[in-house]
Parts: C-alpha cells; structure tokens; sequence
C-alpha cells in the first residue's frame, strides 16, 4: 500500500519514482524547523533533497511527506527509518527489483504455454538450440512457486461502513489496492481471483458479493468488483461535485499547501465528471485561494495582481508559490525564535550585573532587543527573502 501510495504520487508530480522517498508517521504537531533538521541529519549520506509535499493521512492519523533526491535511491545508504519527533518515522521507496519485473520474468517463461506454439518452433523463432529452451523451460517451472508468491499480496479489509472500523479502509483506498492487484493476478485462476477478492471482504459488502454469485456463480471478480462500485463508489452528481469545488476553503489548523493539494483532488474529480470545464480549473483554483484560504499578504500580493493581469497560476505554480509563502513564514519564526533568545541572554546578563553592583534601576537589554524590534527585525529579514523569491511573478504581472 505504501509503495503504491508512493508511485501514485510521484506519477502525480512528475517525479522519477527511483529518486523518490515517502516519509510516513510524522506527528502532526511536528512543526517544519524539526521536520527539516531530521531529514537532513538522516539523508545527508544521500545527497541533496527537496520535499515536495505533505498530506495528512487519517488511516494514520498522521503526516506523510514526499521526497525526492537528486539522484535514484542508493540502497546501500537509505534509511529504513528517521528518528523523529513522536518516534521513528518509516521510509518507504521503491524496491531494487518490483514484482512487475518478476511477473514480466514469469510471462516470458510461460507465453509458449499460452500460445500453444510447440518448444521445437519457438527454438527456430529464437534462433536457439532444443536444448536451451528446454533449460529455460525447467528454469521457469521452478522459479514460478516463487513469482505466484510475490505476485500474491492480501487485499485490505472492506466492510461496507460509513465510518471503517480499526483495521478496515475507505471504499477508495481498499478499491485502488483491489484493482491493481486483480491486474496484477491475470495469470491466476478465476476461482482463485473470486476467492482473493471475497477474502477482503466483510460485513454488508461479503453479503452483496455472496449473493451476486449465488444467483450466477459464472460471474468474475471484476463483475463483483464493479457491482460493489455501484453500491458503494461514488455517486455525487455534477451539480453537488461542482458546489464542493465553489465552496471548499482552509480548515483551522490545515496548511496553506495541504489545502492546494485537497482543492486540486476536488477540481480533477469534478472535471472528470463534466462538472467543469478544464479551461476554467486554473480560474477557479485562483478564486479559492483568494476568497477562501488564509494567505500571508505577499502571496495575496501577488496572487492578485495575476489575476489582474488575466494569468491564474497552474496547479504547479500555485504549489510553487505557497511553498514560498511558507519557507517565508518558517523563516520569520526561526528569525524571531532566534533573536529572542539571544534578547533573553542579554537581559538576564543586564539583571546579574544589576545585582551584583547593587544598583536599583537597570535597563536590561538594549534598542532592537524588545519583542516589538525583534519581530520587525525578524519580520522585515524573512519578508525580503519572500518578495525576492516572488519577484519574478510581480514582474511579469507589471510586465
């Protein structure tokens, strides 16, 4: 599940799934200055990295990260975990050999079996000796116990409840796992595909599939499967998929990136049913952020000034643009956390040597040591390192 979690979203971003790694069981009180320091401390070893995104997973009920390295996984060095706030959090990457280069492994050992072609022609086809095909035939025989092991994998649990018991998943998570593994099993029986399937099932959905197959037991895993989307998929009409898109806005305590990544699930799904035009999702990704998200006042700057000039960001570019936004907040905090520390130094250092020289009146401390000063001084250092990395986009927008 991880693994395909990890595909699915490097896909997404266009990353190359061998440099990518996915950080599971980050605490969400976690916040980026912690986050940041124990990436590094345990990638290092690796090279350099970028993160390219969070989402919280509620199966988890924590956060999960994406990262991608500037160079594919060296499986040597890479973590199996990162110790972190709240304990070791689980790396996840892609393994040296996936099982679909094993399953291409036992097509190429099988397919004269599938085609009906005797082993003398398919020697001449090769331009190989009998000899050697019969080799590779017993080869084959005995390497395929171990590639029907890898090719099984046990589904999730699916039970039919609005609210998944501990140990159960949502409809959607539990359908993207079947139907990648009915794929994967296309070699298998049709018993053995109804009889995986049915294993992954409990409650009211193990009673739907019972009774389909005991009124036409002939009926195949993926007719079972399809029957159950109708029961339990997704059936929001255009009009209700459309209102969700025209209303979603950042929750208390979301952040700004989270909810780009939650509006863009929302747009894809309403494009997909016709309830927007695909013209209008970067129109209408802009009206959110503007109307419905809590932006610091640079972003909400520039936003709006690309919206004057007629250019509403893709869905990159907006991501590019909070992530900016919140290097910039992440930097004003580290600024302000800093100095005031070294404010708080200063000001017990000023009261000792009051004591000491018993003096009453003492003025600890000094101009620009005060919360006030450090915060402008905090706040105007890291709103310079926001306007400069935004200063392309004013430009163009002035342009």
């Amino acid at each position: 599940m991880a693994v395909t979690m990890l595909q699915d979203w490097c896909r997404w971003m266009g990353v190359n799934v061998r440099r990518g790694l996915l950080i599971l069981g980050i605490p969400e009180d976690c916040d980026d200055a912690e986050f940041q320091e124990s990436l590094e401390a345990a990638l290092r070893p690796m090279g350099h990295f970028t993160v390219l995104g969070k989402v919280f997973r509620e199966e988890d009920n924590a956060t999960a990260a994406l990262v991608e390295l500037d160079r594919e996984v060296n499986y040597a060095l890479v973590p199996r975990e990162i110790p972190g706030t709240g304990g070791p959090w689980n790396v996840v990457f892609v393994p040296r050999c996936s099982g679909e280069e094993f399953l291409g492994l036992g097509r190429v050992f099988h397919f004269p079996e599938q085609e009906g072609q005797m082993v003398e022609s398919v020697a001449g086809a090769l331009g190989v000796g009998l000899r050697r095909v019969c080799w590779l035939r017993s080869i084959g025989q005995a390497v395929q116990p171990w590639v029907e092991t890898l090719r099984y994998q046990s589904l999730g649990v699916f039970s039919g409840r609005d609210q998944p018991a501990p140990g159960e998943e949502s409809f959607e998570v539990w359908l993207d796992h079947t139907t990648d593994m009915l794929h994967v099993w296309q070699g298998v029986s049709e018993r053995e595909r109804r009889r995986r399937l049915l294993e992954g099932l409990r409650g009211t959905a193990l009673q739907l599939v019972h009774a389909l197959l005991a009124e036409n037991p002939a009926r195949t895993a993926q007719d079972c499967l399809a029957a159950l989307v109708q029961v339990f998929g997704d059936n929001e009409s255009q009009a209700t998929i459309r209102v969700k898109c025209l209303t979603a806005q950042q929750q208390s305590g979301e952040r700004l990136s989270a909810f780009v990544l939650r509006l863009e699930v929302l747009l894809q799904k309403a494009m997909e049913k016709e309830a927007l035009a695909r013209a209008s999702a970067d129109r209408v990704r802009l009206r959110q952020m503007l109307t419905r998200a809590h932006l610091t006042e640079p972003l909400d700057e520039a936003l709006r000034k690309l919206r004057m000039a007629g250019r509403s960001p893709s869905f990159l570019e907006m991501l590019g643009l909070v992530r900016e936004s919140e290097a910039w907040e992440a930097s004003l905090a580290r600024s302000v956390r800093v100095q005031t520390q070294e404010g708080a130094g200063a000001r017990a250092g000023a009261q000792a040597v009051a004591r000491a020289s018993t003096k009453v009146e003492a003025v600890p401390g000094g101009p620009g040591r005060e919360p006030e000063g450090l915060l402008q001084a905090g706040g105007q250092e890291a709103e310079e390192l926001l306007q400069e990395g935004l200063k392309p986009v004013l430009e163009e927008c002035d342009n």
